[in-house]
Order: structure tokens, then C-alpha cells, then sequence
């Protein structure tokens, strides 16, 4: 039961901060569109081309942002597996060594 809460408690976490920076990017990507296009052409509202290119940006800046930090998230958590792991092998190995004690006892 242990395992499962943690597994979900770390998706959910994730999932947020998928979210949060994948959100952020992609306004900070369409916000750079509108505002280099504003310097150059100096004149506000920006033309249909300006917009569709500050979406197509945006949507990609999301993507980037959203797939780093998954990724960052994703290696987090293995390390962190790694780590369980570890801790429980060398429970294991002492463990064992108590049993090997023991059968060299009685022989």
C-alpha cells in the first residue's frame, strides 16, 4: 500500500509541474513573438501572420517545456527507485549473512 500512495503522490506531483512549466514556457514563447514583432514593426495590434506564428511558437515552447521537465521528473524518480533499492539490497545482504552464520554454526 506504501508503494502505490507513493507512486501516485509522485504522479500527481509531476503531472503539476508538467503543467506549470509547459504553461509558462508557452506564454513566455508567444509573449517573445508579439514583443519582437512590436520592435520591428512598431505598430499595435499585430497583423494574422504575427498571431499565428506567436501560437505555432508558443505551442511548441509549451511542448519543450512540458517534455524537459518530464523528463527531469522522470530521472528524479528512477534515482530515487535506485535508491530504495539499494536500501533494501543491503537489508537483504545482512540478512543473508545471518543465515550463512547461522549454517556455519551447525556444521
Amino acid at each position: 500500500m506504501r508503494v502505490t500512495t507513493h507512486i501516485l503522490g509522485t504522479l500527481f506531483k509531476a503531472i503539476g509541474k508538467i503543467f506549470v512549466a509547459a504553461i509558462f514556457c508557452g506564454i513566455i514563447g508567444a509573449g517573445v513573438v508579439l514583443l519582437v514583432s512590436f520592435v520591428k514593426s512598431n505598430h499595435w495590434p499585430p497583423d494574422t501572420l504575427t498571431i499565428i506564428a506567436a501560437v505555432v511558437v508558443g505551442v511548441l515552447a509549451l511542448y519543450a517545456g512540458g517534455i524537459t521537465v518530464l523528463m527531469r521528473e522522470a530521472v528524479r524518480a528512477l534515482v530515487e527507485a535506485a535508491k530504495d533499492v539499494e536500501a533494501n539490497a543491503g537489508t537483504a545482504l545482512h540478512g543473508a549473512e545471518g543465515i550463512v552464520k547461522e549454517v556455519e554454526k551447525h556444521l
